[in-house]
Parts: structure tokens; sequence; C-alpha cells
């Protein structure tokens, strides 16, 4: 009875760790995985994470929890996968290191394989993904794959819960004159598509807001962000075949992102 309340005050600690990093000991990687996993509203992989950090020294514990928040970013933000698999997947990876069956992350991560959507498949739903950013959480989370993806392709590492930038929706969640070319079935279908979202300076978001596309493109050239120059530089006009064909580009960057080369 005492070596099972032991084992539970030890799971504990590491729980409200997961549930509230802000106020663990971890170091600020490891909260920061667990604030992720927070924001994803994720909480399948916790019998993994609770038996790794149980098992396995500080190092190899830090890779299984990045591992399962590539794959909560995969298989649940991205893919919307059913859950109930998912959690058959992580129990068992849980039983092997709690048994000694697997001694190690990369023992772990193997047992992941079957939830950890391959490239291909992660990419072909990454470049339909439509978020709506109404909900704030949704808005939260595209800051967040934005400024990834922005950090992938220039280098350049932003804060996603800085307030000194906002979502640009290109076509805007409320298009006015200026915008014929999308049908309002076009619009209601595209607005929400990950390309047609870039980040931008606060300022410069306020003062365009739902202006034309003309009005626009000269700004997003002026970004600091790169991949928003990138977009105003390459698009003359701004069309549903623009949006999708911008949004398979940061599918197959996203790739190179969220990967667990081990199981690539």
């Amino acid at each position: 009875v005492f070596e099972l309340l032991r084992g539970l005050e030890e799971y504990i600690h590491t729980y409200l760790a997961l549930t509230n990093p802000e106020a663990s000991h971890w170091s600020a990687a490891l909260k920061s995985h667990a604030q992720l996993l927070r924001m994803f509203r994720v909480r399948q992989p916790f019998s993994l994470i609770l038996a790794a950090h149980r098992v396995l020294p500080d190092d190899q514990f830090s890779m299984v929890l990045r591992a399962c928040v590539m794959i909560a970013f995969r298989y649940n933000v991205i893919g919307n996968q059913p859950t109930n698999e998912q959690e058959r997947v992580y129990y068992a990876a849980a039983q092997r290191l709690n048994s000694g069956a697997s001694t190690s992350a990369a023992q772990a991560l193997e047992s992941l394989q079957e939830i950890y959507p391959k490239d291909d498949a992660f990419k072909a739903v990454f470049a339909e993904k439509v978020i709506r950013t109404t909900d704030s959480c949704n808005n939260r989370i595209v800051r967040y794959i934005l400024c990834e993806l922005e950090r992938q392709h220039s280098g350049q590492d932003n804060d996603f819960e800085s307030d000194t930038f906002n979502v640009e929706h290109v076509l805007p969640q409320n298009p006015e004159v200026g915008w014929e070319q999308f049908t309002d079935e076009d619009a209601e279908a595209m607005v929400y598509r990950i390309g047609n979202m870039a980040l931008l300076a606060k300022g410069d978001n306020k003062k365009i807001g739902n202006e034309t596309y003309a009005v626009k493109r000269p700004v997003l050239q002026a970004s600091g962000f790169s991949l928003t120059q990138k977009l105003g530089e390459e698009n003359a006009r701004w069309t549903a075949d623009r949006i999708a064909a911008r949004q398979k580009l940061l599918a197959k960057l996203a790739t190179a992102v969220w990967r667990i080369d081990q199981l690539s």
C-alpha cells in the first residue's frame, strides 16, 4: 500500500506539471512542450509521459515529451483523428516502460509508429486544413503555426503570444467591396484556410482592415515577416487558387517543423 502511495505521489507531481506547467520546476523547454499539449487540448499521451518521467533519464524524457507534442499536432490538431485508438497505443507504450520491456526513449517512440501520420498523409491534410480563428484557442494555435513556419523558413524566432503582431486574413473575414472574385461560398470556404492567413505587425493589420488586395499587397510586401513578404511578392492577385497553392507550399514546410526523425 505504501509503495502504491509513493508511486501516486510521484505521478501527481508530473501530472500537475503537465496541467499547470507555469507552476512546475521543469526547465523552460519542458514547460513549453507541456503548454503546447494544454493548448492543443490533448491529454491522450499522459499515461506515457507519466511512465517516461518515472523511468527515463531527463534527456530521454525530454525526447518522449517532445515526440508527444509532434504527434499531437499531426494526429490531433491537423488530422482530427479518433482518439480511442491513440489512447490504446499510448497506454501500451506506457506499460512497456513500466514493465521494463522498453528501456529507452528510442524504444518508447518505436511503439508509437501507428499513430504518427507519415509525411505524405500529414502534408495532404495540412494542405486542406481550415482553422476558424473566431475561437480564441484556435487563434492562438494559428499564431503558433505561423510562427513555427516563419522560424523554419527564415530563422526568425517570434513568441506566438506576443501582442506586437496579429493574424492577417488576406481575404477578410467580412469582405466588402473589391472582393468580387470570391463568391459567398468561396469566401466561407477559404477565409479560415491556413494559406489565407499571415503574420502582420499590429499597426499594419489594423490599417489595412478589409481593404482590397491591391491595397494590402504593398503592406504585405513590406512586412518584417519573411513568409508574409513572400505572399505579397509572389501573388499579383489573391484568388481561391492562390490560397490553395500557398497552403500546399506551407504544408511542405510543415513536414520539416513537426517531425520525429526516428518515425519519418
